[in-house]
């Protein structure tokens, strides 16, 4: 099982020490999974109102580049 620090702390991302089991029970195919899968959500969450709705070709003509205001939610930056 992996061990990650209690929700109630207030622990900055890259301070998070990840441990896992001595057994081998953890695969490096399965864990690479996750850790993209984790990754690709805090990128799309930090995306979000940016991209929301925005068809492929628009994004490929104004690719984001920093943090912007608007957004489905009117976002002031």
């Amino acid at each position: 099982m992996i061990k990650f620090p209690s929700p109630h702390d207030r622990v900055l991302p890259h301070k998070i020490k990840v441990t896992f089991p001595d057994d081998g029970s953890a695969r490096s195919d399965t864990l690479d999974r996750v850790i993209g899968s984790l990754v690709g959500l805090a990128t799309g969450d930090a995306l979000g109102a940016s991209v929301e709705f925005r068809p492929h070709e628009y994004l490929r003509h104004h690719p984001v580049t920093d943090m912007q205001k608007g957004g489905t939610w009117g976002l002031s930056r």
